[in-house]
């Protein structure tokens, strides 16, 4: 089926560099039209005649095979089971264009009942009156919001109102080849735990041909996170730019963090060596810890999967994210889902009743356990089915250090502005220093002419 991939990839670029605003409102209005039918989707309509008179209502999420299908579609069967007053249907569409389509059927006043979102950009959303207020619901439900992890609650709220519950979350763990570190004379159960153990233990680990080129690296710090990851790491947990427009890009954490990359791999093994080697890289069978290209990863919980189905005799461990230095903490970066309700949704009290169901712990712990993604309601990570997993174990332990980092909505584009200043110390054309100053800079330029 021909689909109109290029106009929603276009239109999806557009929403991540510009502030949701005016101009976004206006394009949105204009792609509404072409939007239907754009997207192949997959609805589990309901033909019963036993649901005649109950208010349908439609959830849109990518889900569209495998596992999650299966999971969210038993999900919404078990919700339509449990009263007689609802039906749900589940519909989806690929990765990004369902966000697009939701946005442009909000605008256009017919949007989704319920849709799946990215939680760190729900202040844009609320903002720009795409999202429910959903406090005046949860202010009739006491301690609603205690179920779920704070940071991820608090990332859902803007100015002092949820406009999202929390769903699902991420976390990022090491996994490390335990019969590399042996064959290295490296104790298997003892992982690095700060960044210079990291790099010691990285290079007793590395494998290099005789004429120089790369074999095998103990770990690299750009593999499936990038050198933010770590400026975060090195920071605390602290993002570049606060809630009330305090910059912080160019602290002396953060100006480490970029330091430390350059010195121990682009200057130890250069640029050359390192895109020739990492350019092999992939997925499935490509994936350079499944293939033993790398010996060390910093990667989410889910990494495991991959060893499960394409190296299952791989003998694995799995450690925090090591600290910047000792004491300064194991902090990993977090990402995650929301469930909201647009703007205009058409029965919001039915809406509600199911986005209180999917968030809470019987869905959560069913979540948890058949698609081993981490879940955002803590009886639900924390339950004694979701713990038996080693993996999941370690990733719920592992929240202790997982920050969030919501976009502010004067500047919700801000890491557009920093990250190409940074990629110019790997090519060599400007000093840490110079490149950290500078997008400094450009930050605070940008929050002075957007901040309220």
């Amino acid at each position: 089926m021909f689909k109109c991939s290029l106009l929603l990839i276009q239109g999806a670029t557009m929403m991540k560099k510009i502030r949701l605003g005016t101009m976004l409102l206006t394009f949105v209005l204009l792609m509404s039209t072409a939007l239907v039918g754009c997207a192949e989707t997959d609805t589990n309509t309901s033909a019963n005649p036993a649901d005649a008179g109950k208010i349908t209502l439609e959830l849109w999420d990518w889900w569209g095979d495998g596992t999650h299908k299966a999971v969210i579609e038993q999900i919404v069967s078990d919700f339509n089971a449990s009263q007689d007053k609802i039906v749900v249907e589940h519909v989806h569409y690929p990765w990004g264009d369902v966000w697009t389509k939701a946005l442009a059927a909000t605008a256009a006043g017919n949007p989704p009942d319920i849709v799946i979102q990215d939680i760190n950009s729900v202040p844009t959303r609320a903002d720009a009156k795409q999202s429910m207020d959903l406090q005046p619901y949860i202010d009739k439900e006491p301690g609603f919001k205690d179920k779920f992890y704070p940071q991820l609650w608090d990332a859902t709220v803007h100015e002092g109102h949820s406009y999202g519950i929390p769903f699902t979350t991420d976390t990022r763990l090491l996994f490390y080849d335990k019969d590399m570190f042996k064959e290295a004379g490296l104790d298997p159960e003892a992982p690095p735990s700060t960044w210079d153990e990291l790099i010691e233990t990285a290079r007793k680990l590395d494998k290099v041909s005789d004429d120089g080129n790369i074999e095998r690296l103990g770990f690299f710090p750009l593999t499936h996170v990038d050198w933010d990851f770590w400026a975060l790491n090195a920071s605390g947990g602290q993002s570049f730019l606060q809630p009330d427009g305090t910059v912080t890009v160019n602290t002396p954490e953060k100006l480490a963090a970029v330091k430390w990359v350059k010195e121990n791999y682009f200057d130890y093994y250069t640029k050359r060596k390192l895109d020739a080697f990492t350019a092999e890289f992939g997925n499935g069978m490509t994936n350079p810890f499944v293939s033993g290209k790398v010996a060390m990863i910093a990667q989410t919980a889910t990494e495991f999967t991959k060893v499960r189905d394409f190296a299952p005799d791989k003998n694995y461990g799995m450690a925090f994210i090591p600290e910047f230095k000792e004491g300064t903490g194991y902090w990993s970066w977090g990402g995650g889902f929301t469930a909201e309700i647009p703007v205009g949704a058409k029965h919001p009290d039915a809406s509600w009743e199911f986005v209180k169901y999917l968030t809470d712990t019987k869905a959560q712990t069913y979540w948890a356990t058949q698609v081993y993604d981490s879940v955002a309601n803590i009886e639900a990570a924390e339950s004694k089915e979701a713990l038996s997993h080693p993996v999941f174990q370690k990733a719920t332990e592992n929240m202790e250090w997982t920050a969030l980092t919501p976009f502010p909505v004067f500047a919700p584009s801000h890491m557009d502005l920093v990250k190409p200043k940074v990629e110019e110390v790997w090519i060599g054309k400007k000093t840490p220093e110079e490149a950290m100053a500078e997008a400094q800079k450009a930050v605070e330029d940008l929050v002075q002419r957007n901040k309220k």
